[in-house]
């Protein structure tokens, strides 16, 4: 079982492994810190080190965390150093956490849920589910949202069991039977504002994020509104 460092440090930007299984041009390791993709955080990229050789990693598969390399393989039982393209990463991160506070706003004003999203490097979709939303709406979700950042809430994670966890409804913010899966399930928290199941990369303080830019919103069903947003001026 290959150990996941970025759930508890998202920060590492660089570890050490030893390569378990090689198929064709991918390995596997037992221990990662690149996110293999999931909940509309794409996976990371970046390079691994082994031997005086450096190969490019350009995908990790989601279902087995297979990492996915251009250029010479190692052996196998071969140590390697592992380096994530950071600044990819951590806009990354920034904007996913931006997604969490949009999507807290919206769920505690109005009691709506996020339907889909798709994070990109300082930009993001996001489908929730209105009815009906108008562009004062809109503008009032993302100016309570940049108020929300402005007060540098402390962002953590930790693990609920599967009874603890269904036991609050208000963590579900998708379909239940997601997390029939799990044992454990990780939760992200925005401490005194917002907490969701969530298992990928956050900034650890608000600040981090800058500010929400609204650039668009459309309708994409009776019951799915979708907008799309940037965020900018990282401090």
């Amino acid at each position: 079982m290959v150990m996941l460092l970025y759930l508890d440090n998202p920060y590492l930007k660089d570890f050490t492994a030893t390569v378990q299984k090689i198929e064709e041009n991918v390995i596997f390791l037992d221990r990662t810190a690149f996110y293999p993709g999931g909940g509309g955080q794409p996976y990371d990229t970046g390079r691994i080190e082994f031997n005086g050789t450096s190969s490019s990693v350009i995908k990790v598969n989601r279902d087995d965390f297979g990492h996915v390399i251009d250029g010479e393989l190692p052996s196998l039982g071969e140590k390697i150093k592992g380096f994530i393209n950071w600044e990819r990463r951590y806009a990354i991160m920034r904007t996913h956490t931006a997604v969490h506070v949009i999507s807290g706003v919206a769920y505690n004003q109005f009691g709506v849920t996020i339907t889909g999203n798709q994070l990109y490097e300082g930009r993001a979709r996001v489908d929730l589910s209105f009815e009906n939303l108008t562009r004062d709406t809109v503008e009032n979700i993302i100016e309570e949202s940049n108020k929300v950042i402005n007060k540098n809430l402390p962002v953590k994670a930790y693990y609920l069991s599967k009874e603890e966890f269904m036991q609050r409804p208000e963590l579900m913010r998708v379909n239940p039977k997601l997390y029939e899966k799990y044992d454990k399930i990780r939760v992200v928290e925005i401490e005194g504002f917002d907490a969701q199941a969530d298992g990928g990369t956050h900034v650890k303080s608000l600040r981090e994020i800058g500010k929400i830019v609204l650039e668009k919103y459309e309708s994409k069903g009776r019951k799915n509104k979708r907008i799309y947003v940037r965020v900018e001026n990282e401090p």
